[in-house]
């Protein structure tokens, strides 16, 4: 489940790979770590654009909601997001996409990272680098989805990105 450092050599941003390894410290023994693992002084630096995420089962349909959601949320979506659901964002096509990477993280119970648009209005000159972390109550099921976003202007990718190939894999 946590074997391996593949997922890190792929993410192209400092940001993204300090989150990263942060959360990989608070692995014990192959477990997620919990919520409580997470000590926001840790990544105080990141914490405007960190999330934790809950997944609300009700029947067969799973929605996932903003348990918290860092101030430089309010720049992306120009209201807080706290509290509210992904499908109720204004996205665009994007919420079928957030649900697909957030209940792979889920069901898989490993992180997953990439680069998108972010799908808001007056948003799409920006590109929107993310991970998504699996936590857990009890060390195995995830219960909840440690978020990192950071966001760059296209036209400064460059300075970003030593292979910018990289930017649309």
């Amino acid at each position: 489940m946590l074997a391996g450092t593949a997922l890190r050599h792929q993410m192209i941003l400092p940001q993204q790979q300090y989150v990263y390894d942060y959360w990989r410290s608070k692995c014990r023994a192959g477990q997620l770590p919990s919520r409580a693992d997470i000590d926001p002084s840790d990544i105080c630096e990141h914490l405007p654009m960190i999330t934790v995420i809950e997944a609300c089962r009700a029947a067969d349909k799973t929605r996932f909601k903003y348990r918290l959601a860092g101030t430089g949320f309010w720049d992306l979506f120009e209201d807080e997001i706290s509290g509210q659901y992904i499908d109720e964002l204004p996205l665009g096509n994007r919420r079928a996409y957030w649900h697909r990477v957030l209940s792979r993280v889920m069901d898989l119970r490993r992180p997953s990272a990439g680069v998108t648009k972010p799908g808001t209005p007056m948003r799409g000159h920006l590109a929107q680098f993310w991970i998504r972390l699996p936590l857990s109550d009890d060390g195995e099921n995830v219960t909840s989805i440690l978020g990192f976003d950071h966001l760059v202007k296209y036209s400064e990718l460059e300075q970003h990105a030593t292979e910018p190939e990289k930017i649309f894999a």
